[in-house]
């Protein structure tokens, strides 16, 4: 009967999990509100389903806020870049489309647009997860981001294609906000994971925060630190 009780049994274990992902996506969700902050909460949503649900370390409340905190600027600064860009990316889109519907050559640049946009959205599903884990400037974030799409190109697809169906989802039920992003990031972490694992000491993979990243595969990092200060 006592083990019943027991805080540390499996089924506290999981009821806490389920507490703790709903928890973070009402944070991510409410945060996100201003527009401006979506970036900064994109990170830190991405910090705190990374150390808090998948390595049980830490609280979700206070990773969350305190990875908002440290890294609000620098994710700032690359949402409101980023979103520049794709209202840019939009507007052209539509423009080129109803001049290819209307016959005009000129319209053909669609197609070009729509490349550009798939390259656009590889970019920013990789921004977030990587500034919350390594420290770089905003140059080297984008470019590191673009050259991990592309250099893990299936599961980059995977990614992209659970980013619309997961928006699709909460098109149609918007009520499953309080769990489906969550949902989205954890199987999101997994294959970033997996994407910056590659480029860390083999020994210190453990012990992320005291790892160095190897720059020497693909050429896409300079030997930067993860952000022991977060960890």
């Amino acid at each position: 009967m006592s083990e019943l009780f027991n805080l540390d049994n499996g089924f506290f274990r999981f009821m806490g999990k389920i507490v703790d992902a709903v928890w973070v996506s009402v944070l991510w969700a409410v945060c996100c509100i201003p527009i401006v902050t979506a970036g900064a909460s994109t990170t830190a949503f991405y910090y705190a389903v990374h150390k808090s649900i998948r390595h049980d370390e830490g609280y979700i409340t206070k990773d969350f806020f305190k990875a908002f905190k440290i890294n609000f600027i620098q994710s700032t600064i690359c949402w409101l870049v980023l979103l520049a860009l794709g209202v840019f990316l939009y507007v052209d889109a539509r423009t080129t489309w109803n001049l290819l519907q209307a016959g005009d050559t000129v319209g053909n640049i669609f197609y070009l647009l729509l490349v550009l946009a798939v390259i656009y959205a590889m970019v920013v599903i990789y921004v977030f997860p990587y500034i919350s884990r390594f420290q770089d400037n905003n140059r080297t974030v984008i470019k590191n981001a673009f050259f991990l799409a592309l250099g893990n190109p299936l599961r980059t697809i995977v990614i992209l294609i659970s980013t619309v169906i997961s928006a699709y989802v909460l098109y149609v039920i918007p009520y499953l906000i309080v769990i489906v992003p969550t949902l989205y990031m954890l199987a999101v972490e997994q294959m970033m994971e997996r994407n910056y694992k590659k480029f860390l000491p083999e020994e210190d993979s453990e012990e992320e925060d005291k790892a160095s990243v190897n720059g020497k595969q693909l050429g896409l990092f300079a030997g930067k630190k993860l952000k022991n200060n977060q960890e």
